[in-house]
């Protein structure tokens, strides 16, 4: 009994100190991507509780399995002294417990929180108080509050297949189990379902990205100062090209096109001569000179990351071709894995790695936090997009709260998503019954393989129920599958879009390598997307570019007034009043990167 207590108490205490840690990590993740110049405290807090929630929900995982890996005694086959069926039910109740309340957070936080945060930001209005703003917030959510509503009783009615036909003891077992838990467990399937779209367009890309960029490492700094200056003189010699068209009147008699060619060129030599100054103050900074010794770190890092992507994507890619040749149950049970046929290399690895306990469960929390790490490189490189349409760019320092809350939604999703990944794709055997070994040898009517050991097998979904205890995170999963087949079937067509998502974004991200450089973000162009990402706004708000909204966010929030129109509202006049040259400035033509252009100031 004492060996069960310590086993238990072990298995908890990693996980109160795992979450410790992911604690730590989610406001280090916030405070690093959220824009340091407009931080919305209540976004911060969600974003830091939401992805702390659905980091220690994944980390449970490995818990899980480390707690019905120990129900079985290795030698003999047979339950341990101390697994008694009372035993074994109070400690699976308790994950029960912690995985339903996490499951229950997960959605209080995608269907009420970040909603709720993401509008309560969006209605800031000038002398607006604090209940106004969560009144008027509240109304945009209640559109998502209604959502869950729907899907709860939608699982709450939902009711399973007829499969009395199939011969399976487990099978029959989990349809008696289906409880009202269910509701729950049929939200979190769909919130998977929405995590595997993730998977698929953003964590995909990323695992492709992720080691070619850690191998090749960032371009150079003196290459990018280079193509900086060079872009610079190039954007000066066209602006001075128009400017020296009008030598008479100067700008006045300048034509719109001209002006707004002009306005254009200002806004894109203020980004370079920031970006200058930036690459300067990199090149002149400690890490820059510990970059010699911080290199080689890097790519080791890197070919340990395409190690690991590399058996990622063979594992998933051998479990899905494995669920063709499935003639047990098949699309009716919704390609649940009975018996593998191909050995899967993961699935192998934590097998033989269960007995030497922690060195498991921290593989298992590396492959998590790499999957996480893949899926924010993802977002990093495509952006947050509505189709083919870029809402929000996903950068350090400069995330605007509206972007770091749409990125916490992703990442969540991406999280549930992984959870169907790594126990029914990834490691399946492991996944559900970690590492339960039971005997496959009866002499009268009693098991015994004293004499047999090469008959102490590895527990797998057609055992003996008696013997074999499967996880609580597979139980929830096989019983979402089973109640409602259609996810089962959506899941596994989910994972050969991953494994071609994966194989197209290698193949463009090799091609686009081999032309920009491996040091590079594949799909932007840096000159082009920087005009409007944060780092410039950051810099044309000084001079008086913000846009009308803004400008109010941050009065609101500085009580301070920022003179200057925006670029939308610049115009041209006959006097100096309203934007037009001084008699002074036709006089002198401005060589610069900015003077001289109508609404920007040469001033910084």
């Amino acid at each position: 009994m004492l060996d069960g207590v310590l086993h238990i108490a072990t298995a908890w205490g990693a996980f109160g100190i795992m979450v410790t840690i992911l604690l730590g990590f989610s406001i280090f993740f916030t405070l690093y991507y959220s824009d340091t110049t407009d931080r919305e405290p209540f976004a911060l807090i969600v974003t830091i509780l939401a992805l702390t929630v659905c980091l220690s929900t994944v980390a449970l995982f490995p818990v899980d399995i480390f707690l019905v890996s120990r129900i079985m005694d290795p030698a003999t086959g047979l339950r341990s002294a101390w697994a008694t069926d009372e035993a074994i039910a109070h400690m699976q109740n308790t994950v029960q417990i912690f995985y339903y309340g996490a499951y229950g957070l997960i959605t209080s936080f995608c269907f009420i929180w970040i909603p709720l945060s993401y509008f309560y930001y969006e209605e800031l209005v000038e002398g607006q108080s604090m209940r106004q703003r969560l009144v008027a917030s509240l109304k945009y959510t209640v559109f998502f509050i209604l959502v869950a509503c729907t899907l709860l009783i939608t699982g709450l009615f939902m009711k399973p297949n007829d499969h009395d036909n199939k011969d399976l003891e487990w099978l029959r077992k989990m349809l008696t189990d289906l409880d009202g838990a269910g509701a729950l467990a049929f939200v979190a399937g769909v919130l998977s379902l929405f995590g595997m779209g993730v998977l698929v367009f953003y964590t995909a890309p990323g695992l492709s990205l992720l080691p070619l960029h850690l191998i090749a490492g960032l371009k150079s700094i003196p290459a990018t100062m280079n193509e900086t200056n060079a872009q610079l003189a190039a954007n000066r010699e066209r602006q001075n090209a128009i400017i020296n068209r009008y030598p008479q009147g100067g700008l006045t008699r300048a034509s719109e096109r001209d002006l707004h060619a002009l306005r254009e060129l200002s806004r894109e030599a203020l980004v370079l001569e920031n970006r200058s100054r930036m690459v300067q103050n990199v090149r002149d900074s400690w890490f820059n000179r510990c970059q010699c010794i911080i290199r080689p770190f890097e790519v080791l890092l890197g070919m340990a990351a395409l190690t690991l992507t590399v058996l990622l994507i063979t594992s998933i890619g051998i479990t899905t071709i494995d669920n063709l040749t499935e003639d047990v149950c098949g699309a009716p049970c919704g390609y649940i894995l009975t018996h593998p046929n191909i050995p899967n290399p993961l699935n192998l690895l934590f097998l033989n790695l269960s007995p030497f306990f922690p060195v498991d469960y921290i593989l298992m929390v590396l492959i998590i936090l790499y999957m996480f790490w893949s899926t924010t490189k993802g977002i990093i490189s495509i952006g947050i997009r509505f189709l083919w349409v870029n809402l929000f760019r996903f950068r350090k320092a400069a995330t605007q709260p509206q972007g770091l809350l749409a990125a916490t939604m992703l990442l969540m999703l991406t999280l549930a998503g992984l959870s169907y990944s790594l126990t029914m794709s990834v490691a399946p055997d492991y996944s559900m019954f970690g590492g339960q070994k039971y005997c496959n040898h009866t002499v009268v009517l009693q098991r015994d393989c004293k004499d047999y050991p090469t008959l102490i097998i590895p527990c797998h979904v057609g055992a003996p129920t008696e013997l074999c205890t499967p996880t609580v995170t597979s139980s929830i999963i096989t019983k979402i599958i089973l109640g409602t087949p259609v996810l089962g079937i959506a899941f596994y067509y989910m994972q050969w879009l991953f494994l071609l998502a994966f194989l197209l974004a290698l193949g463009f991200n090799l091609i686009q390598g081999c032309r920009k450089g491996f040091g590079v973000e594949p799909i932007y162009n840096d000159t082009e997307e920087d005009v409007d990402d944060m780092e410039s706004r950051g810099l044309l708000d000084a001079i008086g570019a913000m846009s009308a909204d803004g400008r109010r966010r941050q009065a609101e929030r500085t009580g301070l007034l920022i003179p200057g129109p925006s670029y939308g509202s610049l115009r041209t006049g006959n006097n100096g009043s309203d934007g037009g040259p001084t008699s002074s400035q036709q006089q002198h033509r401005p060589t610069s990167a900015h003077s001289g252009v109508p609404g920007l100031s040469s001033s910084r």
